[in-house]
């Protein structure tokens, strides 16, 4: 009796340690931008992680760096670092994720986008190596400002083409649209929503503000705030982020992220983004 015993708890034991490397590697933790920008409001060498046709939009080079912390205070641990740049829509971009129990993550992503008038379009390729993970994938995207007039730009991305499997979890093919408004009359002020679908459901939506100060020969100022909620299909909050930035071409923020119910901070990163444009007689 007493070797059954033995036995059945060895089973056990054995059993206790494969669920536990099964949810180990089972993680799969996004891009931290994608949890505060839109497909159609980015426009650096942070759309290689949300829409690689946003390297296009504009022909400039850019790079940054982010770095992403969960229940920052005392007990806060550092889980992401980013790190990319962007030369007129030629992109490459790394994020290392620290997970559970000690385990690293890396993810490795090379973009190329190209534009005409208001129509930009791009594509990016991801692989993904570290603990439990050596897979590939890839992401496709459009975005169209032709609506001047109106301040509206529309676009949307394709992701997880080849729905490459990341630490035992296949990644869903998934199609984001969205838009951003900037109202003519308070053209500072940015609107954006977007939503993501899979071939069997709209799964999630996302609403964002922002606002950009400028002067009135429309010179950008130092200070940016954003604002996004996020919802599942039932439109039942599931992620509230406020950012705020500061500098022009050399900018500096912080975002944070709570709870639906804005019960604490979860999450929250600081990033550094540089960005230059071209003189007219180098175009």
């Amino acid at each position: 009796m007493s070797r059954r015993l033995d036995g059945l708890g060895l089973v056990s034991l054995v059993l206790l340690t494969v669920q536990h490397s099964t949810r180990l590697f089972a993680q799969v933790v996004p891009n931290r931008a994608t949890a505060y920008l839109h497909p159609t409001d980015v426009r650096d060498a942070r759309a290689i992680w949300v829409n690689p046709a946003g390297l296009a939009v504009q022909r400039e080079a850019s790079i940054y760096a982010e770095l992403d912390v969960s229940n920052p205070g005392s007990r806060g641990q550092l889980r992401q670092i980013n790190a990319g740049f962007n030369a007129r829509g030629l992109s490459l971009g790394y994020q290392r994720d620290v997970l559970d129990a000690g385990a690293r993550g890396q993810t490795y992503r090379l973009g190329l986008a190209g534009a005409s008038g208001g129509l930009a379009a791009g594509f990016a390729v991801a692989h993904y190596r570290g603990d439990g993970a050596k897979a590939t994938g890839w992401d496709a995207g459009l975005t169209y400002a032709g609506f001047a007039a109106e301040g509206l730009t529309l676009g949307g991305v394709i992701v997880n083409i080849g729905q490459p499997v990341v630490r035992g979890l296949r990644q869903r093919l998934t199609f984001v649209p969205g838009f951003t408004w900037h109202p003519r009359p308070l053209a500072a002020l940015g609107l954006s929503a977007h939503s993501r679908v899979t071939p069997d459901s709209v799964v999630a939506y996302a609403f964002g503000l922002s606002w950009i100060s400028t002067n009135q020969a429309g010179i950008r100022w130092p200070i940016a705030i954003m604002a996004r909620l996020d919802t599942d299909g039932g439109l039942r909050r599931g992620a509230f982020s406020l950012g705020l930035s500061i500098g022009s071409q050399d900018r500096f923020g912080v975002v944070a992220s709570t709870p639906g119910d804005v019960s604490r901070i979860d999450e929250a990163s600081l990033y550094g983004l540089s960005t230059r444009e071209p003189s007219p007689r180098r175009r």
